[in-house]
């Protein structure tokens, strides 16, 4: 059955063990990237780059974040038009899979910034190949009424992926090898069993030539969205790439005593985490109950722009785990809700991997816009907190842009 638009209808309700199979998942594709950006390529960076390492990082961020963005479209586009009989997407995720796996040993073998780079390039390609076509499952096969559950545990995956990077890839420091390895191992063990199992609804009409295609930022609702997620997920870009840099640039006193700066790196994941984990869970279902997706996900950026504001003022501990926790809080209601309203905001259903494809542009360009914004700012000497300050700011405007009603086409 299809609806008005020729997508698949998506089922009345799916089963609990397709919504946590799907969370696991997403959760195994996060686990791909987010021990990478976090820990893996910062402390790559430092070992190749040295005293140039910020800049090394800023740069393998930024071509890594303009080729996802490409990828992610071309794979989203892809997905929607495959004939298979082992579905749309499930091709695509168990390719990637191996893929992936090919990119991060290629990245635990660079010895030179060149490598690194071109590591980090062929590394966004393939995990955009497995993530597009992940993702688009959600309009693919999720009625509105679980729209906010299935991204609340697909929300789920980003905190998880974080303690996992600070119980485990953080505990085997020294190892490169063996860090890479079990982030590979994790994640093929929670996305496998999922694809092997996913059944898709009939392939539908495909007459329309294929082409990568912006056409869905001419809706008005669709646009505004862009622009916030890609505001939103600059300052979680920021974050995410120089929290470490912020913590080794912290003066005497400024953290525990007795504490590493691994330690507080590893606490801090931890916290925001189970924050994120929280503020994720409750904002789905609230959001499910009361469909006021934007409510959800204006608060979400404001608490972000707070906590990153505390960051600045308060460079010390407990400063330092009070801005994490509500960081780490404001995330998870964000990330939810906005997954879970960018879904019910597609303009042609039936071409779910491509408008989410254009979508993904708003996530994957500031793992290149964020840090070469960063990059400026240090080049003429200012501090990470100016950093900082500029990512707490951009995250308030995120907020204030869904507030502005879209102009009638």
């Amino acid at each position: 059955m299809t609806n008005a638009a020729g997508a698949p209808s998506p089922p009345s309700h799916l089963s609990r063990w397709f919504i946590l199979g799907y969370g696991a998942a997403q959760t195994g594709a996060f686990i791909f990237f987010i021990p990478l950006l976090t820990l893996l390529l910062p402390e790559k960076a430092g070992v190749i780059g040295g005293a140039d390492k910020a800049l090394l990082l800023s740069l393998a961020a930024m071509l890594g974040g303009l080729t996802a963005a490409v990828a992610n479209l071309l794979f989203g586009t892809l997905s929607d038009r495959t004939v298979s009989r082992f579905g749309r997407r499930r091709p695509w995720i168990l390719c990637g899979v191996g893929a992936v796996a090919v990119s991060l040993t290629l990245l635990a073998l660079a010895s030179s910034p060149v490598q690194l780079v071109l590591g980090v390039v062929v590394f966004q390609i393939a995990v955009n190949a497995l993530y597009a076509p992940l993702t688009a499952l959600v309009p693919d096969l999720a009625p509105d009424s679980q729209k906010g559950l299935i991204s609340a545990w697909a929300g789920a995956a980003l905190p998880v992926a974080n303690l996992f990077t600070a119980l485990v890839v953080s505990r085997l420091a020294g190892w490169t090898g063996g860090q890479f390895a079990v982030v590979v191992v994790a994640a093929a063990a929670l996305i496998l069993p999922f694809a092997a199992r996913l059944r898709e609804p009939p392939p539908q009409d495909r007459r329309t030539p294929f082409g990568l295609s912006l056409a869905a930022l001419r809706d008005g609702r669709f646009r505004a969205l862009f622009v916030s997620r890609l505001l939103a997920e600059s300052a979680v870009a920021i974050n995410t790439l120089y929290l470490l840099f912020w913590l080794l640039g912290l003066p005497i006193g400024a953290t525990p005593a007795g504490w590493t700066i691994p330690d507080v790196f590893a606490s801090l994941l931890v916290v925001s985490t189970l924050a994120a984990t929280l503020g994720g869970f409750a904002s789905g279902a609230l959001s499910d109950r009361l469909r006021r997706r934007r409510s959800f996900v204006t608060t979400g950026c404001a608490g972000m722009a707070l906590a990153l504001g505390v960051m600045v003022v308060w460079p010390a501990w407990p400063g330092l785990l009070a801005a994490q926790l509500l960081f780490g809080l404001s995330h998870g209601v964000h990330a939810t809700s906005v997954a879970a309203m960018t879904a019910e905001s597609l303009p042609e259903p039936s071409r779910a991997g491509r408008d989410l494809g254009v979508m993904n542009m708003a996530i994957a360009a500031p793992q290149s816009l964020a840090p070469a914004c960063a990059a400026v700012l240090l080049a003429f000497g200012l501090p990470l907190s100016a950093v900082f300050t500029a990512a707490a700011a951009t995250a308030l405007v995120a907020g204030i842009v869904l507030t502005i009603p879209p102009r009638r086409q």
